[in-house]
């Protein structure tokens, strides 16, 4: 970037996208460091591609497993749909706002969801 800032993970998100017509947008949240982050990274077939955490693509069970990625925490996206939410909403993501109520949680965004809580701030 110019500006010298590093990339967010849903900006880097463009690039992965780029790369291959099959690739899927994904927006989840994933545990790190003790707590619940609101991510981003992109799928091709049975790999991860994460450019927060390697610029090699990783085995998409493995990257489930340590980051406790489920799909009831993720949202996709195609790369054409991505492409075009970029487009038409002018930033990267998320843009599911019910989901990605957050940057980060100390509570498991899943209970936050249901309970309602993410939307009383």
């Amino acid at each position: 970037m110019r500006d010298g800032r590093k990339p967010s993970a849903y900006e880097y998100c463009l690039e992965g996208a780029s790369e291959n017509i099959e690739t899927e947008v994904v927006h989840g949240w994933i545990f790190k460091n003790g707590k619940w982050v609101a991510h981003a990274w992109c799928e091709f077939a049975d790999k991860v591609i994460d450019l927060t955490e390697s610029t090699h693509s990783m085995s998409k069970f493995d990257y489930y497993q340590k980051f406790m990625v489920s799909d009831q925490r993720c949202k996709r996206y195609s790369r054409i749909e991505f492409f075009t939410l970029v487009g038409d909403e002018k930033h990267y993501g998320p843009y599911d706002k019910d989901l990605f109520y957050a940057e980060t949680s100390d509570e498991d965004p899943i209970d936050v969801v249901e309970s309602g809580r993410n939307k009383e701030a």
